[in-house]
């Protein structure tokens, strides 16, 4: 059992036509079921922090296929001590990161044109989809301060209200 997210290091391997990275599936020991693409055209898109419930836990493999995000994982497990806790992992194009099941995800984009693909283990359940709202997170603010995100604090209180209502 994953105990804790971790970064898979990987290999981009470049010249004159572009990149190419594969997405190292052997390494994570996962049965994945569904490929999913988040295309963000403009920088500090930011997204989670989903999670599934129950018996439709998801672990994901979050990979980078342009641009930069910065991720971030909260443990949800209550048996962990590290209850609660919030990861960081700054990861650039061609990175991994396995995120365990029972953990929570979010990554904001630092640049343009950011694309993301992330394999999930398990099938998606609408009635045990939950979302924590990352601004009661203080860690994640300080987080957003560093890469000086440009939205309001009226954006921030319409985001936190549309979390809540789902």
């Amino acid at each position: 059992m994953i105990k804790i997210a971790y970064f898979i290091e990987n290999k981009i391997f470049k010249d004159k036509r572009g990149t190419f990275s594969p997405l190292e599936l052997d390494k994570t020991g996962k049965n994945w079921v569904q490929s999913n693409i988040s295309v963000n055209p403009r920088k500090y898109t930011l997204r989670g922090l989903h999670f599934q419930k129950n018996e439709y836990a998801q672990a994901k493999l979050i990979k980078v296929i342009s641009g930069k995000i910065l991720d971030f994982v909260v443990d949800l497990r209550m048996v962990s001590d590290d209850y609660n806790k919030i990861f960081f992992f700054e990861l650039n194009e061609g990175d991994e990161l396995l995120v365990p099941r029972y953990f929570a995800h979010g990554f904001i984009t630092t640049e343009d044109n950011t694309v993301v693909q992330y394999l999930v283990d398990n099938d998606y359940s609408p009635e045990n989809e939950g979302v924590k709202v990352w601004t009661n997170y203080p860690e994640i603010k300080n987080e957003m301060k560093k890469i000086d995100p440009s939205f309001s604090e009226k954006l921030i209180v319409i985001a936190d209200k549309d979390l809540e209502e789902k």
